[in-house]
């Protein structure tokens, strides 16, 4: 490969190559052969080489410590770091290599963080690539660490000076979305609050914005921290040295500052969303988990157990995916249940709420093994049901297996969770519909009568209901409802959250005016913004929220904004409306809606004189995810049909039918012309009633705060 003369040279120094390390020019053109040739080792032995000829160069350095550690030669690349910084010590490229190090060799985040401070407050203009390396890498180990606000704010600003070409950023952010759903709050870009516009300080605090700005954090730490020691606690001094302190991964100062924010003076939306983002983060906050364990139960008589279970409709048998223990020590079992709380109803047809049974332990048979005898496993959670489970076990097993040796936690789930996770199993032939009405009526008896009346952290352990009378508990009550209600991102339960709020004595969340003229609603945050009245709002502002909803995954925003997109024909050239009707569909929660979206996206394609086999596709998976059997039997016939001469569309159905377990591999054989394909019902489409739709504070780390029990996917 050739190297540009003329492009930032490697060493970090802000100067081009040419004018920099030219003489190093062609070391470091075969060095980087080397590397695209897939030859690190003999790469690194070249620069070992041409660090004997100019052993302080930091160009070589540079590439000696990302060799060694994508070598996984720890040791030696801590000792070239150290020379690097020393030798080195501002360059912001030797800095960034130390950060990486640090990463590498598994040391906490926060001193990686450091050490990329140190490089951000050398780079004067350019930002050199391995500092734009180690924002990523940076970033995405204070993910894995649990500091999501440090994380977010490393990842946003690794895209914001990313290339134009580099998708890696892109995709890094985006991850963040994803990472075990977290909520909208800790998904949108927190940014600091404005100063006020007729303090005194203003133009020292505005140093402070502009140094965090650039990355620079702990120096606007510095000068935040200088203000508030001269002027006191304005809120707006106290929230961004709260929000500085999360961006360097001090979770203890951002929680604190934002408790305290919450308390001052403020609009009602501030105080509240930083309140419910303080209870998320509080580690002084989280829920005392409850155990999930594992009873090991000696078999006295195999044949007599599998007939007893088979015959007991309080247990359903389930098939065991193999690949769940492909990695274990232990083979899969031989047959696997499912432990009910009642009996099965025969049938789903007219069934009430109260009938539908819940799931309450797995079952788990094994065979004799070279060092075990067959044994019986049940996994279920501790808690108020924990007794009744064990007793319907031994009533149902009876003699037919031993006593329990052997109890083991496998796991833990926290009280707000089996609050609000039901675990229903519903009769086979129930109907689609009578799913959808049932896990609506269940949810909001979670919401409205349940949920209110188990002890919350974040409200001193009150009840919700307790904490209603309470006015010192008034704000952090408003953000433990705000947290529900961004858990469950569920459309159609936001009337069941105007009346939680009405029992509660709270509030109802308002609509929301657009700024005064010539002020921007852009970066508002995303959690308002289903509540904003969009008919005033520019369209630069309504593209801006568009594309932040996306990026960020807020669906209730999504559908909110991109309904008015697609009513401006003045926005068509910038978002097509195909695209916004795409997006809408896909979060729409409510198949009914869906629907309706889809039918009149195909009305605008048909008016435009477009195709709408988009909106056929869509529609058949519509009806296939909210188990509508009988209309997607349907449809895809008529699309088969209608189809039938365009290889393109066909090929785009096989792969979704595929995609959704619709339809079997050897569908793929050749079939006469006029043979339509074979419909199967895919296994567990359509909303999953037994699952809680509310994320939980107690779920935001890789390491917990999910059951363990064991079920089937």
């Amino acid at each position: 490969m050739s190297i540009d003369p003329y492009a930032p040279c490697p060493c970090g120094s802000g100067k081009k190559l040419k004018f920099c390390c030219s003489d190093l020019l062609g070391d470091i053109e075969k060095i980087h052969r080397m590397i695209e040739g897939d030859q690190p080792r003999a790469a690194l032995r070249h620069v070992e080489q041409a660090l004997t000829q100019h052993p302080e160069r930091a160009s070589l350095l540079d590439l000696k410590a990302t060799l060694e550690l994508s070598l996984d030669e720890s040791d030696a690349a801590a000792a070239t770091v150290e020379q690097f910084v020393a030798l080195h010590p501002t360059s912001a490229t030797a800095h960034a290599c130390h950060a990486l190090e640090l990463i590498e060799r598994g040391e906490d985040s926060r001193a990686a963080v450091d050490a990329l401070q140190q490089a951000l407050a050398l780079v004067e203009r350019d930002v050199p690539q391995r500092v734009h390396e180690a924002l990523g890498a940076v970033g995405a180990d204070l993910l894995s660490a649990g500091h999501v606000v440090a994380a977010q704010a490393h990842l946003w600003l690794h895209a914001a000076v990313a290339p134009p070409d580099d998708t890696r950023a892109r995709e890094l952010l985006v991850g963040l979305n994803h990472y075990s759903g977290l909520p909208l709050l800790l998904r949108d870009q927190v940014q600091l609050r404005p100063w006020p516009h007729d303090a005194p300080w203003k133009n020292e605090a505005q140093q402070a914005s502009a140094l965090a700005g650039n990355g620079r954090w702990r120096q606007a730490v510095q000068v935040v921290d200088r203000l508030g020691q001269q002027f006191g606690a304005d809120p707006a001094l106290v929230y961004n040295r709260a929000l500085l302190g999360g961006w360097l991964a001090d979770d203890r100062a951002l929680v604190a500052g934002l408790h305290g924010f919450a308390q001052l003076d403020v609009p009602l939306d501030d105080a509240v969303e930083a309140e419910a983002i303080a209870q998320l983060l509080d580690a002084d906050q989280k829920e005392q988990q409850v155990d999930s364990v594992a009873h090991v139960y000696s078999v006295n008589d195999l044949d007599a157990l599998v007939a007893r279970l088979a015959a007991d409709r309080r247990v359903a048998s389930f098939d065991v995916d193999p690949a769940t223990f492909a990695e274990g020590d232990q083979p899969p079992p031989r047959h696997a249940y499912l432990l009910l709380d009642r009996p099965l109803p025969a049938s789903g047809a007219g069934l009430s709420r109260q009938d539908v049974p819940r799931f309450v332990g797995a079952l788990a048979i094994f065979g004799r093994q070279t060092d075990r005898p067959e044994r019986l496993e049940l996994t279920t959670d501790k808690g108020a049901g924990f007794d009744a489970t064990i007793a319907a076990l031994i009533s149902i097993a009876g003699d037919a297996i031993g006593a329990m040796n052997e109890e083991r936690v496998v796991g833990g789930v926290s009280p707000t969770e089996q609050v609000l996770n039901w675990r229903w199993h519903f009769p086979p032939d129930t109907p689609p519909d009578v799913r959808r009405r049932l896990a609506a009526e269940e949810r909001r008896a979670v919401l409205i009568e349940r949920w209110p009346n188990a002890p919350r952290p974040g409200l001193c352990g009150k009840t919700p209901r307790d904490a209603a009378g309470d006015p010192a508990l008034r704000i952090p009550l408003m953000a433990t409802v705000l947290i529900l209600e961004q858990g469950a991102d569920n459309g159609p339960d936001q009337a069941t959250f105007v009346e939680l709020r009405r029992d509660l004595g709270l509030p109802a969340a308002a609509s929301i005016e657009p700024t005064a003229e010539g002020e921007s609603v852009a970066n508002l945050p995303l959690v308002r913004v289903p509540r904003l009245k969009l008919d005033q709002v520019s369209d630069d502002d309504l593209v801006a929220l568009y594309r932040r909803a996306v990026l960020t995954g807020a669906n209730a925003a999504v559908i909110h904004v991109a309904g008015e997109v697609v009513r401006r024909p003045t926005l068509a050239e910038r978002i097509p409306p195909r695209e916004a009707y795409r997006r809408m569909i896909a979060v729409e929660n409510d198949p009914a809606l869906a629907l309706e979206l889809i039918h009149e996206a195909r009305n605008r394609s048909t008016a435009a004189g477009e195709s709408t086999a988009i909106w056929d596709l869509a529609e058949l998976e519509e009806y296939i995810t909210s188990g509508d059997s009988d209309q997607a039997t349907a449809t895809l016939t008529r699309v088969s049909r209608q189809y039938a001469d365009n290889p393109e569309f066909m090929d785009a159905l096989y792969r979704m039918l595929y995609r959704m377990g619709a339809i079997r591999p050897e569908d793929t054989a050749e079939r006469p012309e006029d043979e339509e394909p074979e419909f199967v019902a895919p296994v567990g489409t359509g909303p999953e009633p037994g699952a809680s739709p509310i994320w939980t504070p107690d779920s935001d780390r890789p390491s917990g705060g999910k059951s363990s029990l064991w079920t089937p996917s």
